[in-house]
């Protein structure tokens, strides 16, 4: 499957909501669809892999590229930066691809409203605050008190549903994909 090339399309939502797994799916699916890797200084998880999922580096070497303007958007979420390198989006760009970003919701608020580029923004929400909660305990991946950080913190997200394109309830996986699919192909 192939979509309209050269559009950033913005995947956000609360942690937990089903971004990753719908952004591996539309990254295995789309022929033309290229990935952004984002920078952050947390701590990687047990099922992640350097420069696979997120870039670590530490907080020194963040802040010389802020300094050196090597990203589009970078915002401080959970006490971690996390940051959307410029140079791979232009790549993408240039060869006529699109760019999908799975990225927090402050930092596709930043994005939308700069504009810099014709982009869709997808945000994912979770069924209900209360399944949210499940499927951060099943990750397995964080303390009980990071749980209800992220939870409130989720109460907050959803609120900003409003200023994207679409808003996507992930109740079931394969119908979410489906309908971000055909949200693509319309495009």
């Amino acid at each position: 499957m192939t979509i309209k090339g050269g559009l950033l399309i913005i995947i956000s939502g609360p942690s937990g909501a089903g971004k990753s797994s719908v952004t591996s799916n539309l990254l295995s699916n789309i022929k033309n669809l290229d990935f952004s890797v984002s920078y952050t200084t947390r701590d990687k998880r047990s099922n992640e892999e350097d420069e696979e999922h997120y870039k670590f580096i530490s907080k020194e070497k963040f802040h010389e590229m802020i300094d050196e303007n090597l990203f589009l958007e970078y915002e401080t979420v959970h006490g971690n930066f996390y940051g959307t390198p410029i140079k791979p989006i232009q790549e993408s760009l240039k060869f006529g691809h699109s760019i999908l970003l799975d990225i927090d919701v402050q930092g596709a608020s930043s994005i939308i409203n700069t504009n810099h580029f014709d982009c869709v923004s997808i945000f994912i929400k979770p069924p209900s605050i209360e399944e949210l909660e499940e499927r951060l305990i099943e990750r397995k991946d964080m303390s009980d008190d990071d749980i209800q950080k992220r939870v409130k913190e989720a109460r907050k997200e959803i609120v900003q549903s409003k200023y994207f394109n679409h808003m996507i309830v992930n109740e079931n996986l394969d119908e979410c994909i489906d309908h971000i699919r055909k949200i693509l192909m319309g495009l």
